[in-house]
């Protein structure tokens, strides 16, 4: 799946759940969705669920606290980064002498 394709679905899950307008002025892609009162804290749980069950994906906690994730963009970018293993994972240990 591709980034646009990921970020559409969840879009039409915030939708949906949230009973976001079509036709809402403020709503787009790139709006903090928190900041702007689209999704509340319990939402976040619904979203993180929706994920995992539709992408199955979990979302790093450090991308989770990330500014990326407050947008639809971000979590589009977040899911297909996470599916494709491209998240930064813990630093190899050094090997010291």
């Amino acid at each position: 799946m591709t980034v646009e394709q990921i970020t559409a679905e969840i879009e039409q899950f915030v939708c949906e759940s949230f009973a976001i307008r079509a036709d809402d002025p403020g709503f787009h892609r790139d709006v903090d969705v928190f900041e702007a009162g689209y999704v509340d804290s319990v939402g976040l749980v619904e979203i993180l669920a929706f994920v995992d069950s539709r992408f199955a994906v979990e979302i790093a906690e450090d991308d989770l606290l990330s500014e990326e994730f407050s947008t639809l963009s971000g979590m589009g970018r977040i899911v297909h980064r996470t599916r494709a293993g491209l998240t930064a994972g813990p630093a190899p240990a050094s090997t010291r002498a």
